[in-house]
């Protein structure tokens, strides 16, 4: 009977310990960040989609665009600006290799290929040259925490942007930085 009940505790304990969900250092983390780049002033929401996959969803405050057959210019007037939403799925593929080199992978540093749609509107007060615009790129990227809270992200890539208003689009290289704010101190 003493052994049934150690068998049947050892075989429990194993079970249990099996089951128990360990934490993995790779794992990406879900952000909630305030932005100063680029591209304005804003907020983003970063959840974790998988192991290494985010998406980061923005909205915040910037420059506008004017879009020629050839030509995307970008004008950032402070009491005049424009809204800009956006979506940036992320894939990081260098997570691992970062930790196994005792690099920091905190607040979801790490390499990664990502694609941004990105809409903005016209300017507050309407200019003939800033209107409504659709932006979409292809990019590498790479992210960086500072500290426990701040982080800086920059990509690098080629687009396409398009003026909403008169069908007119080009292609563009993709460049932005911007520093971040994370409301949640992570463990990681």
């Amino acid at each position: 009977m003493k052994n049934l009940i150690l068998l049947t505790l050892l075989s429990g304990s194993y079970i249990l310990s099996y089951g128990q969900k360990t934490k993995n250092e790779t794992d990406l983390k879900s952000l909630t960040k305030l932005d100063l780049g680029l591209q304005g002033i804003g907020v983003t929401f970063e959840p974790r989609i998988g192991r290494t996959l985010t998406t980061e969803f923005s909205a915040g405050v910037g420059g506008g665009y004017s879009i020629g057959e050839e030509s995307l210019d970008y004008e950032w007037q402070i009491f005049n600006p424009a809204f800009y939403f956006s979506a940036t799925p992320k894939f990081f593929y260098n997570r691992q290799k970062r930790i196994e080199k005792g690099k920091s992978a905190k607040l979801n540093s790490g390499n990664y290929i990502g694609l941004r749609v990105k809409y903005t509107t016209g300017s507050i007060d309407p200019q003939p040259n800033i209107r409504e615009t659709l932006l979409i790129n292809l990019h590498w990227g790479l992210q960086r925490s500072i500290s426990n809270r701040l982080s800086f992200n920059t990509h690098i890539g080629a687009g396409y942007a398009q003026d909403l208003a008169s069908q007119i689009g080009t292609f563009y290289p993709a460049l932005d930085f911007k520093l971040s704010y994370n409301f949640v101190n992570p463990k990681n």
